[in-house]
C-alpha cells in the first residue's frame, strides 16, 4: 500500500532489431540515499505496443509465418542485457510471445499466438521495492527482430520515503541475500 503522496513515473523505449535498449529514468531530484530519502515504487506496469503506439498485429510480427519473443524488465540498478531473476535490482519482467503459424491465400501469416507472461507484471509490493540509486532502469530485448519495432511503455506508481534505521538495515540484508 502507498503511504503519503504518490506520483507517477513514466517511460518508452522502442526496440530496435535484436539489440538491447534501455533507458533510465532519474530519480536523483527525489532521492538523498546518505541521508536515508530514497524512492519506493509501490507498483509498476509494462505495456506492448507498436512503435506507431497501436496494437500489436500480425504484420508485426513476421511477414508470413514465424515466432518472435521480447523480454521488458525494471531494476534498480543498470544493466546491459535482460537480468536473470536472481538479480537483486530486478523489481519487474515481463515476457511477450507471439506467432504467424498459417499462411492465408495472400501469403500473409495468421496470428496463432499471442501470450504475456508477467510473472513480475503489474507489479505490486507490500511496503514497496526500495530503489536505493539514483535512476530506474527499464530495458527490453527480442530474440529475433520482429517484422516492426515494438514500443514498450513502463510506468511506476511511486512515493518518497526517509528510512527508518531498521528498514536500512531490512533493505541491507535483501540486497545482500542470494
Amino acid at each position: 500500500m502507498a503511504k503519503g503522496d504518490t506520483f507517477f513515473l513514466r517511460t518508452t523505449v522502442t526496440s530496435s532489431g535484436t539489440n538491447y535498449v534501455s533507458d533510465n529514468i532519474d530519480i536523483s531530484a527525489y532521492t538523498d540515499p546518505a541521508r536515508g530519502r530514497v524512492l519506493v515504487v509501490d507498483k509498476g506496469f509494462i505495456t506492448f505496443s507498436t512503435d506507431a503506439g497501436g496494437p500489436v498485429l500480425q504484420a508485426d510480427i513476421d511477414a508470413v509465418i514465424g515466432g518472435r519473443s521480447m523480454g521488458a524488465q525494471a531494476c534498480s540498478e543498470k544493466q546491459t542485457a535482460l537480468a536473470s531473476t536472481d538479480d537483486n535490482s530486478l523489481f519487474m519482467r515481463s515476457n511477450l510471445y507471439a506467432s504467424n503459424t498459417v499462411n492465408d491465400a495472400g501469403g500473409v501469416g495468421t496470428m496463432g499466438l499471442m501470450e504475456e507472461t508477467s510473472a513480475l507484471n503489474p507489479a505490486e509490493y507490500v511496503g514497496g521495492f526500495i530503489v536505493p540509486t539514483d535512476a530506474i532502469h527499464v530495458g527490453i530485448d527480442a530474440t529475433v527482430a520482429w517484422t516492426s519495432e515494438l514500443k514498450v511503455g513502463f510506468m511506476f506508481e511511486v512515493h518518497t520515503e526517509k528510512l527508518s534505521l531498521q528498514r536500512i538495515q531490512e533493505l541491507l540484508v535483501s540486497l545482500t541475500a542470494n
